[in-house]
């Protein structure tokens, strides 16, 4: 849970934040689909979100059945603040890495997931 004024979001509302933090509009549907839970559910998230005013709804105008999630200002600064942390961290941690080696060791760690998954493939096939 992560504090919203005097409120707190839910793991599954800072999901669906993240999601919409990109600044592409989605539907509810979108929404739950990507993030793995119910459109009932999804809706729920989508209203706490709103009520926070981290995000809006606006009619999509291909479906007008459908309505468009859209993160605001509030929402993008909300998501900034919570990523502090992290990009704080990284930046210490990769401090003095040339982009030549962060390339590099992004390709190795790109090669490990790729050697885990044809183990787990294997492992899966016995």
């Amino acid at each position: 849970m992560r504090a919203v004024g005097s409120r707190t979001l839910s793991s599954g509302a800072v999901d669906l934040l993240l999601q919409l933090s990109t600044g592409d509009p989605a539907s509810v549907g979108e929404l739950a689909r990507t993030a793995g839970v119910s459109s009932r559910n999804a809706t729920g998230l989508v209203d706490t979100l709103e009520r926070a005013g981290l995000v809006r709804r606006t009619p999509d105008p291909d479906d007008r059945r459908s309505v468009l999630v859209t993160v605001t200002e509030a929402g993008q600064d909300w998501v900034t603040e919570f990523r502090q942390p992290a990009n704080l961290a990284m930046n210490a941690m990769f401090h003095g890495f040339t982009d030549a080696e962060l390339g590099q060791l992004r390709h190795l760690c790109l090669r490990l997931v790729t050697n885990q998954r044809a183990i787990e493939q294997r492992m899966g096939n016995q």
